[in-house]
Parts: structure tokens; C-alpha cells; sequence
């Protein structure tokens, strides 16, 4: 496993827990990472590499109480948090298409301008197509997703999610030739 992934594997163990982090009974804040991340095939040496990261980067607070470590998030790690589960946000296409849009129409302020960028910029990544300037589509279900997004970027109550069966004969042919497996 890569330090990357290993440190989001980290943040998303200690934020499981919530605000009061994860306490593991271990002699040593090594051995207790390694025992939160029972799950992982990482060596000793990964472990001291990850716990120098996660310091480092001042992602994680390891404080001790006698035989007790307790991880918990700085406010760096919970930010950090927070960009990874985005990142892991998905849209699943379903092998048989309902013939139903997804549109995401949004009315975001100037003040607002670096969301709506970066919201736009996920948007894309997600697969949606730009059928007007603040007008996306995506064929498969996707509000929750990107309610999500939307929501991460406080810009939620400047969107509006629709469900459309039919659009317009040349609409219909643009999206078709950019989601060419419907």
C-alpha cells in the first residue's frame, strides 16, 4: 500500500470514531497503528513511515495514557478527511439504462466562483456532460453523489437536480455521442 493511500486509510480509521479519535491499548504508537489498520499487510517499517507521515503533515494528535494511545484528527486530518471521501465519490452506471437524464442546473454567485470551478471540474470527472454553460447531464442515477459534492462546496442551495425522459431532438443526439454505450 502506497503512503498515500495508507495515511487516508489512517484518517478514515481514526474519523470512524468521530471527534474523541481511536484509543488501542499497545506499548508502543507503531505497534497501536498497526493494530488499528489490523487489516493491512504493511511491515513495521511502513507503520513508523505512515505515523512519521501522519506528524508530519499534522494530520493525526497521538497523545498516551499509560498503556493507552489515542489517535485523534487535527483539524488538518479531518480536512484531509473530508477530500478524500469526495475523491471516492462514484457514479455507478447500471448495465440496463431507465432512459432518464440526470440534470444538474446550478445559479452559484461570483463570490462563489473557486466552488463552482472546483464543482464543475468534479463534475466533469464524473463523467457529466456540459449541455449549457451551467447545465450538466448524466445518464445514471446520481443525486445522492452529487448532493454530496454540492455540499461539500456549500453550493447545494444554488443547484437544482432534475430527472428528464425526453429533451429536444439535438440535445438528445449531443448526449448520445458523448455516452455512446447507452
Amino acid at each position: 500500500m502506497d503512503t498515500k493511500t495508507s495515511i487516508n486509510t489512517t484518517l478514515k480509521k481514526v474519523g470512524e470514531e468521530g471527534l474523541s479519535g481511536v484509543s488501542v491499548i499497545a506499548p508502543s504508537a507503531i505497534l497501536g497503528l498497526s493494530i488499528m489498520l489490523k487489516e493491512s499487510s504493511a511491515k513495521d517499517a511502513d507503520f513508523r513511515r505512515i505515523l512519521t507521515e501522519l506528524k508530519r503533515q499534522n494530520l493525526v494528535n497521538v497523545t498516551r495514557s499509560n498503556e493507552k494511545f489515542c489517535y485523534t484528527l487535527t483539524p488538518n486530518g479531518a480536512h484531509r478527511l473530508q477530500q478524500a471521501l469526495i475523491d471516492e465519490i462514484s457514479i455507478v452506471i447500471p448495465n440496463a439504462w431507465d432512459k432518464k437524464w440526470r440534470v444538474v442546473s446550478f445559479d452559484i454567485p461570483t463570490k462563489f466562483s473557486r466552488q463552482r470551478a472546483v464543482f464543475v471540474r468534479r463534475l466533469q470527472d464524473k463523467g457529466f456532460m456540459m449541455l449549457q454553460k451551467s447545465m450538466w447531464v448524466h445518464p445514471a442515477p446520481c443525486f445522492e453523489q452529487v448532493e454530496k459534492l454540492a455540499g461539500h462546496y456549500n453550493i447545494l442551495r444554488y443547484c437544482s437536480l432534475f430527472e428528464v425522459s425526453r429533451f429536444d431532438e439535438l440535445s438528445v443526439r449531443r448526449l448520445l455521442r458523448h455516452f455512446p454505450h447507452l
